[in-house]
């Protein structure tokens, strides 16, 4: 072998590049068929180095693929090293959606454009859908839209990017179709039977790596959630575990007789948050501390509270108040009777704590209940007692020994209080004045409540102090302060604190808090039962009574309007809504009846007191 021809050997096998001239010229002298296999046999040995370059760098990038354990980060590390291996333009991956048959891009590498950013490629549009469906490569070297079924976003997409030549192979592992992995040139140019080759190993081999990602990943998240429901379920049991606890320490202190503060207190330090119990007409009860305290405004709830305790008195269980510092509230029920609330401030609750609450409302019930049967025993005893020394039965010593085994002293001096005309049950009444003071002796009595109360309190402001109790939930009464008597005169007091509360109404005072010594007239005129004072109106009225009954005249009522507003006829026709004339041919008839002399001084004020006593005895005095 000569010297050339081993040159021309060594340049056949050359690692570094050779062109076809630069070859022929080495093998001039050769004959043409020569020449003509050595540069087949170098375009071959091209052909192998350039596909062992490329095998080894797809090798390589599996194996730094196989490293990724997230999976957006493997999605765009996968585009990447198709990228390089590719040489193309623009290369991205569209994930496929077995549900929806739709494909969404999810990462690209060389796209100038935003369009490519979590592309929705529907169902049956483009290139990425035959794909799917033939689970084969797809390609074009001239790509057209109207090739294609098409799609507003898609179309943009394309166009924006420019794309003409596109080659896409399926990401295919366990029979099941991943996605599409596209490599595209802004060019028109065909596809070797290479490239669609090396992609379409790339593309398997990254599917089988993305498909043991997304297994990692589900696990992962399954282990996550296993976690995090063991730590729930942790959590649970042990609020549960708490909250029975709780419970346990709420029944014994309701079997111990304690109250609703230490109820309060209890709850506030298991909760870690400010609790207070409202009474049955909704005023602060317990408070486990300053904040709580402060959720009464001029000792009234806010209105977002009371229409929450609304909605709890119907369940009996929590309601969200939703505004406010009051997190939120449990009524605490006995059937439909309301006998508090349970307020609950700070951070949300869970549902166990929720309940806690609500476990926490029944035990201020039991308690409140507890507490109702001592105090209705007691309050029938000394209820007796009061009907008793009011009515005036009974002998003296009987009732001191009957009130010493009360613990009840009857020396000194009381003085009787009557409400009346209130709209609360008489039961209710009497609960609320004996919970103004213990000392109290407290009874139902005629068609409302009395109570006795020890010493000489002044009248006006304990009528008004009992007066605003009674009203504190909007309704309206009458409130009567007698004078202060021994026990031996209370009946006669009380009588006479009776009579009083019937008249009033005739003369205006229905609502209010007033004393007895204020309308002493009124009483020395009626005496205990009004007798002579009805008989004193009614024949003075007489001859106006008779003639109204008749003629359904209104005489006796132009009368008193008469009077009130001084003699003037224009007035008294404002005041009864008739014309002056009305009035004045009224006074005509007053006259004939009455005869001419009652418009003496005199006849007035004794037909204006007539005409006063006339509309209290309407009143039922």
């Amino acid at each position: 072998m000569t010297t050339d021809l081993r040159a021309l050997i060594e340049l056949v096998i050359a690692d570094s590049p050779v062109t076809e001239a630069e070859l022929r010229r080495a093998a001039r002298g050769l004959d043409a068929e020569t020449t003509g296999v050595l540069v087949d046999a170098r375009a071959r040995l091209d052909r192998l180095r350039a596909r062992d370059r490329e095998l080894s760098v797809l090798m390589s990038s599996l194996r730094e693929l196989a490293e990724v354990r997230d999976l957006q980060p493997l999605l765009q590390k996968l585009v990447d090293r198709a990228h390089e291996l590719m040489g193309t333009d623009l290369t991205y991956l569209s994930e496929y959606d077995e549900g929806t048959d739709e494909l969404f891009v999810r990462a690209n590498r060389g796209a100038v454009s935003t369009n490519m950013r979590e592309l929705r490629v529907p169902a049956g549009v483009g290139l990425a859908s035959k794909v799917v469906r033939t689970r084969a490569p797809q390609w074009t070297a001239a790509y057209d839209v109207g090739s294609f079924p098409r799609d507003r976003e898609v179309t943009a997409a394309v166009q924006a990017e420019q794309m003409r030549s596109i080659l896409g192979v399926p990401l295919i592992a366990s029979e099941r179709v991943l996605g599409v992995l596209f490599a595209a040139d802004r060019s028109t140019h065909g596809f070797s039977t290479e490239q669609i080759a090396l992609l379409t190993a790339f593309a398997n081999q990254g599917a089988v790596i993305l498909q043991t990602a997304r297994l990692l990943a589900a696990e992962r998240e399954a282990a996550a959630r296993a976690e995090a429901a063991s730590a729930e379920t942790e959590r649970r049991a042990a609020a549960m575990e708490a909250s029975a606890s709780l419970h346990e320490q709420l029944t014994r202190l309701v079997l111990a007789g304690e109250g609703s503060d230490a109820i309060a207190r209890t709850l506030a330090d298991s909760l870690g948050r400010p609790v207070a119990i409202a009474d049955r007409d909704l005023a602060a009860l317990a408070t486990s501390g300053e904040e709580a305290a402060a959720w009464w405004t001029a000792g009234r709830l806010a209105p977002e509270v009371l229409a929450a305790v609304e909605t709890s008195r119907g369940t009996a269980r929590w309601v969200d108040v939703g505004h406010g510092e009051v997190l939120g509230l449990v009524a605490a029920m006995a059937g439909r009777t309301l006998l508090g609330v349970l307020l609950v401030g700070g951070e949300p609750l869970d549902d166990v704590q929720r309940r806690t609450v609500e476990r926490g409302a029944q035990s201020h019930a039991l308690v409140t209940m507890q507490r109702d049967a001592v105090t209705d025993a007691e309050e029938r005893v000394r209820g007796e007692l009061v009907a008793d020394l009011v009515s005036g039965r009974g002998d003296r010593a009987s009732l001191r020994q009957r009130a010493q085994q009360r613990g009840i002293e009857l020396t000194g001096c009381w003085t009787p209080v009557l409400a009346v005309g209130w709209e609360q049950q008489r039961w209710s009444l009497g609960r609320t004045l004996t919970g103004l003071d213990r000392r109290w002796l407290v009874a139902q009595h005629d068609a409302g409540v009395v109570a006795l109360v020890p010493g000489s309190p002044d009248p006006h402001d304990l009528a008004g102090r009992v007066h605003a109790r009674l009203a504190r939930a909007g309704d309206r009464g009458l409130v009567v302060v007698g004078g202060t008597q021994r026990v031996e005169q209370i009946a006669g007091e009380v009588a006479d604190v009776t009579a009083l509360s019937r008249m009033l109404p005739g003369v205006g005072v229905a609502d209010a808090g007033v004393a007895a010594r204020d309308y002493a007239p009124y009483l020395a005129l009626f005496g205990a039962n009004g007798q002579r004072a009805r008989a004193f109106a009614r024949g003075l009225l007489a001859p106006l009574l008779e003639w109204d009954a008749d003629h359904r005249s209104d005489l006796v009522a132009t009368l008193a309007a008469y009077l009130a507003q001084n003699a003037s006829i224009t007035r008294s026709a404002d005041v009864l809504f008739v014309h002056p004339n009305t009035v004045k041919q009224r006074l005509e008839r007053i006259t004939e009846l009455l005869g001419p002399g009652w418009r003496g001084p005199e006849q007035q004020f004794r037909l204006g007191i007539a005409v006063q006593l006339h509309r209290m005895s309407e009143t039922d005095m």
